[in-house]
């Protein structure tokens, strides 16, 4: 099905990030600058996990793929399956509402949230920034 989606990434997807030549690159249509509500947690295994819950900002960006298809990867990737039960997941696909960096609503949107199964277990620490660097 080659039907466009988009995602909200956070960390390793980012342009520049360790996953974007494998998983985005010549895949994606537009990069725009967005941030959502949570907490962003470093796992200590050189990417991050998102949380959604308070107040806190999240940065990162709404990547459009033009293929559906690549949802499937990036599932593979997170460690999601629809059909698995959500405590065998990393993470968990929703959508969630978007934001652009001036706090203006862009919509809901695909995200990955880590399960709080994943947080306990990396013992996974507070990013302050909301933003992880790549």
């Amino acid at each position: 099905m080659y039907e466009p989606f988009t995602v909200f990434v956070y960390g390793t997807l980012k342009p520049g990030g360790h996953y974007w030549p494998r998983f985005c690159e010549g895949k994606v249509s537009e990069v725009q600058p967005a941030k959502i509500r949570g907490e962003l947690y470093d796992l200590h295994l050189g990417y991050p996990g998102l949380l959604l819950r308070g107040d806190r900002w999240v940065q990162g960006c709404l990547l459009t793929f033009a293929s559906r298809q690549d949802l499937e990867q990036l599932d593979w990737l997170e460690g999601y399956e629809a059909n698995r039960p959500m405590e065998q997941n990393e993470y968990i696909r929703l959508k969630v509402p978007c934001y652009t960096p001036a706090g203006e609503s862009l919509g809901d949107f695909w995200a990955y949230e880590m399960t709080e199964t994943t947080l306990r277990q990396h013992k996974g620490t507070l990013i302050e920034s909301g933003d992880w660097p790549v």
